[in-house]
């Protein structure tokens, strides 16, 4: 028997990180086809603080791509006069970006029927590192 397992990796057991903001790093990113049909990219990406690994995916399709646009920009690329953005993986790779980290409620069934309620995290926005907080936020008193 052959078997290629060049992309098997033990099981990520997701973490639950911190609210608020947080540096991560692009370690990897493919393109990828979701279960619906959407052209999307999926950016592996790393805490800085934690070393906590998983995958996030930035749909690709027009009037869609509003994540993938913000983690590209965060992470230096531009787009160029006519809104285009021309990029390759190597730019992105290694590069870091701040994600603001939210949590929701996660409810899913399990393979033994049951509904299971959790919390789970969610990067909800991204901005380049360092970018000015009190333009976007108000200061509290």
């Amino acid at each position: 028997m052959k078997h290629d397992m060049s992309d098997e990796k033990k099981p990520n057991r997701k973490k639950l990180l911190p609210e608020g903001w947080r540096i991560f790093s692009i370690i990897n990113g493919k393109e990828a086809t979701s279960k619906s049909g959407n052209a999307m990219i999926i950016f592996t990406i790393q805490d800085g603080l934690t070393g906590y690994q998983e995958d996030i995916y930035a749909v690709a399709e027009p009037k869609k791509r509003w994540f993938l646009k913000a983690i590209l920009a965060a992470v230096g690329c531009e787009a160029s006069q006519d809104g285009i953005y021309d990029w390759e993986f190597e730019q992105v790779i290694n590069k870091e970006f701040e994600g603001l980290v939210e949590h929701k409620p996660n409810e899913f069934i399990n393979r033994e029927g049951e509904t299971i309620k959790t919390i789970q995290h969610k990067i909800v926005d991204v901005r380049q590192v360092g970018q000015d907080v009190q333009a976007e936020e108000p200061a509290s008193w």
